[in-house]
């Protein structure tokens, strides 16, 4: 008997995106039991792109009385699929044509969750791809290295049991992958880049932080205090420095980010990260 798939795509004010997302769903070789649309209280109109797809009867549109965050939205999806696999998109990537059967024959394999490398949307040069066919503790360390959540897909009943937590305000992907490790789980990854991942799009998260201050930036640590044990003091630090100096191009202040990181990850953590990032910039230009 053949492994079933829903796809659960969250939303929000991206009607445009959704599209593109949707036409890659339904161009899939392996297609999906079901898709279901949570859309987070968008204020946008999203009745052309429902239109477009309300003749396909697998296809789900929820629309949220109120924002709660993509977390509980995805938690919802949940709660609704019916599949044994749920795969996750999020409403602004493009999964490529051969996504859900490369997820699928990691399922055969004997997985319980899967991760999967992907392109820089518009720059699709730009390949993210780790090359150990499990998720490994030492890159978690690291950060997320391997995707987010349009790259993640999981066994239904898994999700039912390790929900999305919904007090985080970000990294709830690499939370995910912690916690499903720590737990003795089987989590793959696919050495392949396999779907479109849209970097830096202005309406979503590089425009929030680039606006935030530093003490409201802490709130996005909380990922890294919650698995602070399993960091490391090292890794912890660095994990600090990187989510505070995050888009720093993009922020005003730019000292007061820079003296934030010092006060909480050290001088020397801090202009480490700094001088990585900008030796990372220029082998780029080069």
């Amino acid at each position: 008997m053949s492994l079933t798939v829903s796809v659960v795509i969250t939303t929000f004010n991206r009607p445009a995106e959704l599209k593109e997302a949707l036409d890659g769903v339904f161009a899939q070789i392996v297609q999906p039991l079901e898709v279901i649309v949570v859309n987070d209280a968008s204020s946008l109109p999203y009745d052309d792109v429902i239109k477009e797809f309300s003749d396909k009867t697998n296809f789900v549109h929820k629309l949220l009385p109120e924002s709660s965050g993509a977390n509980k939205a995805r938690n919802i999806g949940v709660d609704s699929a019916v599949g044994d696999i749920i795969a996750f998109l999020d409403d602004d990537d493009i999964w490529m044509p051969d996504y859900l059967l490369e997820h699928v024959k990691a399922y055969e394999d004997g997985a319980d969750a899967v991760v999967s490398g992907y392109q820089n949307l518009g720059k699709e040069s730009e390949i993210y791809v780790q090359p150990s066919p499990v998720v490994d503790a030492d890159v978690l360390r690291t950060g997320n290295q391997y995707c987010g959540m349009s790259g993640f897909s999981i066994r239904r009943q898994l999700a039912l049991k390790e929900r999305f937590d919904e007090t985080l305000p970000n990294g709830q992907d690499w939370d995910m992958y912690v916690r499903l490790y720590q737990l003795g789980y089987k989590l793959v990854n696919i050495p392949r880049a396999i779907f479109y991942y849209r970097f830096m799009n202005m309406d979503g998260i590089g425009a929030k932080v680039a606006s935030m201050t530093p003490e409201e930036a802490v709130s996005r640590l909380r990922s890294a205090q919650k698995h602070k044990l399993f960091l490391g003091k090292t890794h912890y630090r660095k994990r600090v420095a990187a989510q505070l100096l995050v888009y720093l191009p993009l922020k005003k202040h730019k000292v007061k980010w820079v003296t934030k990181s010092i006060h909480m990850a050290g001088l020397k953590v801090t202009l480490s990260h700094i001088a990585n990032v900008t030796l990372k910039k220029l082998r780029q230009r080069a």
